[in-house]
Protein backbone atom coordinates (compact mmCIF):
# COMPACT_ATOMS: atom_id res chain seq x y z
CA UNK A 1 0.00 0.00 0.00
CA UNK A 2 1.59 3.26 -1.15
CA UNK A 3 0.85 6.74 0.08
CA UNK A 4 -0.22 9.35 -2.45
CA UNK A 5 -1.73 12.82 -2.41
CA UNK A 6 -3.02 15.38 -4.85
CA UNK A 7 -3.97 19.04 -4.37
CA UNK A 8 -5.96 20.70 -7.15
CA UNK A 9 -6.95 24.37 -7.40
CA UNK A 10 -9.19 26.34 -9.73
CA UNK A 11 -9.51 30.03 -8.87
CA UNK A 12 -10.74 31.09 -12.30
CA UNK A 13 -14.45 31.97 -12.19
CA UNK A 14 -16.60 29.35 -13.88
CA UNK A 15 -20.35 29.42 -14.39
CA UNK A 16 -21.81 26.07 -13.38
CA UNK A 17 -25.38 25.09 -14.24
CA UNK A 18 -27.64 23.09 -11.94
CA UNK A 19 -26.41 19.46 -11.92
CA UNK A 20 -23.17 20.58 -13.55
CA UNK A 21 -19.73 19.25 -12.64
CA UNK A 22 -17.24 21.76 -11.23
CA UNK A 23 -13.92 21.99 -13.07
CA UNK A 24 -11.13 21.26 -10.57
CA UNK A 25 -8.54 23.28 -12.47
CA UNK A 26 -4.91 22.23 -12.24
CA UNK A 27 -2.69 20.13 -10.05
CA UNK A 28 -0.89 22.34 -7.52
CA UNK A 29 0.93 19.53 -5.68
CA UNK A 30 1.08 15.77 -6.16
CA UNK A 31 3.11 12.82 -4.98
CA UNK A 32 2.79 9.08 -5.49
CA UNK A 33 1.16 7.15 -8.32
CA UNK A 34 -2.33 6.49 -6.94
CA UNK A 35 -3.95 9.83 -7.83
CA UNK A 36 -4.23 11.95 -10.96
CA UNK A 37 -6.42 14.70 -12.38
CA UNK A 38 -8.25 13.71 -15.56
CA UNK A 39 -10.78 16.15 -17.00
CA UNK A 40 -13.10 17.26 -14.19
CA UNK A 41 -12.32 14.34 -11.88
CA UNK A 42 -9.61 12.99 -9.63
CA UNK A 43 -8.78 9.38 -10.47
CA UNK A 44 -8.17 6.78 -7.75
CA UNK A 45 -5.92 4.09 -9.19
CA UNK A 46 -5.23 1.69 -6.29
CA UNK A 47 -7.38 -0.14 -3.78
CA UNK A 48 -7.54 1.42 -0.32
CA UNK A 49 -8.98 4.30 1.67
CA UNK A 50 -8.89 7.92 0.44
CA UNK A 51 -9.45 11.07 2.53
CA UNK A 52 -11.19 13.86 0.57
CA UNK A 53 -11.31 17.52 1.60
CA UNK A 54 -12.72 20.31 -0.55
CA UNK A 55 -13.21 24.04 -0.06
CA UNK A 56 -15.54 25.81 -2.50
CA UNK A 57 -16.31 29.53 -2.86
CA UNK A 58 -19.23 30.39 -5.10
CA UNK A 59 -21.86 33.04 -5.79
CA UNK A 60 -25.34 31.71 -6.64
CA UNK A 61 -27.16 33.31 -9.59
CA UNK A 62 -30.43 33.47 -7.62
CA UNK A 63 -31.69 33.28 -4.05
CA UNK A 64 -32.23 29.77 -2.72
CA UNK A 65 -30.31 26.71 -1.63
CA UNK A 66 -27.01 25.93 -3.31
CA UNK A 67 -25.46 22.50 -2.79
CA UNK A 68 -22.19 20.86 -3.75
CA UNK A 69 -21.91 17.07 -3.51
CA UNK A 70 -18.87 14.83 -3.97
CA UNK A 71 -19.45 11.87 -6.27
CA UNK A 72 -17.50 8.65 -6.75
CA UNK A 73 -18.15 7.16 -10.18
CA UNK A 74 -21.40 9.12 -10.67
CA UNK A 75 -22.82 8.06 -7.29
CA UNK A 76 -23.19 10.59 -4.49
CA UNK A 77 -20.87 9.84 -1.57
CA UNK A 78 -23.06 9.55 1.55
CA UNK A 79 -22.58 12.60 3.78
CA UNK A 80 -20.18 14.34 1.36
CA UNK A 81 -22.47 17.25 0.72
CA UNK A 82 -22.58 20.91 1.73
CA UNK A 83 -25.61 23.20 1.43
CA UNK A 84 -26.14 26.87 2.19
CA UNK A 85 -29.16 29.08 1.68
CA UNK A 86 -28.52 32.28 -0.27
CA UNK A 87 -30.81 35.18 0.61
CA UNK A 88 -29.95 36.93 -2.66
CA UNK A 89 -27.98 36.41 -5.84
CA UNK A 90 -24.24 37.07 -6.19
CA UNK A 91 -23.37 36.96 -2.48
CA UNK A 92 -20.29 34.75 -1.94
CA UNK A 93 -20.79 31.50 -0.05
CA UNK A 94 -18.08 29.19 1.30
CA UNK A 95 -18.72 25.44 1.45
CA UNK A 96 -16.55 22.64 2.82
CA UNK A 97 -16.75 18.90 2.20
CA UNK A 98 -14.85 16.18 4.03
CA UNK A 99 -15.23 12.46 3.42
CA UNK A 100 -13.50 9.09 3.45
CA UNK A 101 -14.04 6.68 0.55
CA UNK A 102 -12.86 3.17 -0.20
CA UNK A 103 -11.75 1.79 -3.54
CA UNK A 104 -12.14 -1.98 -3.65
CA UNK A 105 -10.74 -3.00 -7.02
CA UNK A 106 -6.92 -2.94 -7.35
CA UNK A 107 -7.02 -3.58 -11.10
CA UNK A 108 -5.84 -1.03 -13.68
CA UNK A 109 -9.20 -0.99 -15.48
CA UNK A 110 -10.95 -0.31 -12.17
CA UNK A 111 -9.98 3.37 -11.94
CA UNK A 112 -12.60 5.37 -10.04
CA UNK A 113 -13.30 9.11 -10.31
CA UNK A 114 -14.11 11.74 -7.69
CA UNK A 115 -16.10 14.72 -8.98
CA UNK A 116 -18.03 17.61 -7.44
CA UNK A 117 -21.53 18.45 -8.67
CA UNK A 118 -23.52 21.64 -8.06
CA UNK A 119 -27.28 21.47 -7.45
CA UNK A 120 -30.09 23.67 -6.17
CA UNK A 121 -29.14 26.95 -7.84
CA UNK A 122 -26.71 27.72 -10.65
CA UNK A 123 -23.63 29.59 -9.47
CA UNK A 124 -20.36 31.20 -10.40
CA UNK A 125 -17.67 29.12 -8.71
CA UNK A 126 -14.73 31.44 -8.03
CA UNK A 127 -12.51 29.00 -6.14
CA UNK A 128 -12.31 25.27 -5.52
CA UNK A 129 -9.41 23.61 -3.75
CA UNK A 130 -9.40 19.83 -3.32
CA UNK A 131 -6.99 17.60 -1.40
CA UNK A 132 -7.23 13.81 -1.75
CA UNK A 133 -4.85 11.57 0.20
CA UNK A 134 -4.51 7.80 0.04
CA UNK A 135 -4.13 6.67 3.62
Amino acid sequence: MSKSAIYTVNNTAQNVAVNGTINLGNVNRRFGNCLSLQGTGIQLAEAGYYDINASITLAPTAAGNVTVTAYKDNMAIPGATATESASEANNPINLSISSLVRKFCPCADGIENITFVLSGTAASVTNIAVVVEKI
